[in-house]
């Protein structure tokens, strides 16, 4: 509301999707797509995504001279020496230009998913493996 007053008037449930709004409310609210607040540029996201990762597979198949042999892009550094950087799962690609699929999770003993991983879930599953195992013991 700060940042975009044109729409402070909109009601926080649609506030991030004016376009959503019906007519009625956009005209409570002052809000004229085109005039007072721009249309909304993109309304296939999902198929507009799809032909944006489309379109870097393509430019990576074109250029495997700067993909490694597991995907991953390869950089060339100062003085020469070349070296091999992240590149998101969607995006890697073999020596045939086919994208890459994750081996089968890594699994423990018991069969169960790996939790040490990244991100929240990972902590929250280690979390939660500690309590066990500290209940376990009492």
């Amino acid at each position: 509301r700060k940042w975009v007053p044109e729409l402070s008037k909109l009601p926080n449930s649609i506030l991030h999707k004016p376009w959503e709004a019906p007519a009625q409310v956009l005209q409570a609210a002052g809000v004229v797509l085109g005039e007072t607040y721009p249309t909304r540029i993109i309304s296939d996201l999902k198929g507009e995504r799809a032909m944006s990762v489309g379109a870097v597979l393509e430019v990576r198949r074109q250029n495997q001279q700067f993909n490694s042999d597991r995907g991953y892009d390869l950089i060339q550094l100062p003085g020469g020496k070349q070296t091999v950087v992240f590149t998101k799962k969607e995006f890697r690609i073999d020596q045939q230009g086919v994208v890459i699929k994750e081996a089968s999770q890594n699994k423990n003993s018991k069969g169960n998913s790996d939790s040490g991983g990244r991100g929240r879930k990972g902590k929250a599953a280690q979390k939660k493996l500690l309590r066990q195992k500290a209940a376990a013991k009492n």
